[in-house]
């Protein structure tokens, strides 16, 4: 894929779940924003490539930031929704679902070889088949429980994340100057 399709293609991902997600008060779809943001993000990485190890490293750096920065704006929408700050909004389940089944097939497609695909389709069948089970024992009573799912999102980027950062940002940036 082209790289300006690929650009577009991640942006308007992105974009789709992220404004469904805030029109709808859904933290599920944010968190599912967060993830395909960081999965379109490995799946380009090597773009432009080859290059330095110095440049692979900023990249990862930047990208494992930008990561965090996303977990914890998650966290912080999950809390402001549970303290009653934000109204969460969980009625448009099917949808929810269709949104983030829609964002991972197109993500397991753009994959170029099996491998890559059959990693990309056992992530997202598991988060999707956490949110369906989410979403099928969901109650008005258990209004936090999506929000938990999301949760287990967030962490889930911040851990990646933090090992962008920590180790692979790291281990490019010090290879570099050995060279």
């Amino acid at each position: 894929m082209r790289s300006s399709a690929a650009k577009a293609l991640s942006v308007g991902v992105v974009a789709t779940l992220s404004a469904a997600g805030m029109a709808w008060h859904e933290c599920v779809l944010l968190a599912a924003a967060a993830a395909v943001g960081h999965r379109l993000f490995l799946w380009r990485m090597d773009d432009g490539a080859p290059w330095d190890a110095w440049r692979a490293g900023v990249r990862c750096l930047f990208a494992g930031l930008l990561g965090l920065l996303a977990a914890v704006a998650l966290f912080a929408v999950i809390a402001a929704g549970l303290a009653g700050y934000w109204e969460m909004g969980h009625q448009h389940a099917r949808a929810t679902l269709a949104l983030v089944a829609a964002a991972a097939a197109l993500l397991v497609l753009v994959q170029v070889d099996w491998q890559a695909r059959w990693a990309e389709t056992r992530f997202w069948a598991f988060v999707a088949g956490g949110l369906a089970l989410t979403f099928e024992t969901w109650r008005p009573d258990l209004e936090w429980l999506p929000c938990l799912a999301s949760a287990g999102i967030g962490m889930w980027l911040a851990l990646a994340s933090w090992r962008m950062v920590r180790t692979q940002a790291g281990d490019l940036l010090r290879s570099d100057a050995r060279m």
